[in-house]
């Protein structure tokens, strides 16, 4: 299994968007190489807090980089793309 973990922290004036977001993120379970999407929003607030996680689950690597250029996720990453200051990832095998 594949894991890809996304954070996201929205500029100041996109907060509004963050369920907008989470609906678009969540939309990615259409592509086929995708087993698994978990979207989380910060509720701590913190200073280090970022306002939403993504983790998506493939079952191997080169699952993941059909998914990273599949159609149907371009959309959702020029949205996040247009809202998002600051993003991190994490990719790893399980």
């Amino acid at each position: 299994m594949f894991r890809h973990i996304v954070f996201f922290k929205l500029k100041p004036e996109e907060k509004n968007r963050i369920q907008e977001a989470a609906e678009k993120l969540r939309s990615l379970t259409a592509v086929p190489v995708v087993r698994n999407v978990e979207v989380g929003l910060d509720e701590l607030k913190s200073g280090r807090s970022y306002d939403i996680a993504l983790i998506v689950d493939c079952d191997t690597r080169a699952d993941y980089e059909v998914y990273d250029k599949h159609e149907l996720h371009q959309p959702v990453r020029q949205f996040m793309r247009s809202i998002v200051d600051v993003s991190a990832t994490v990719d790893f095998e399980r």
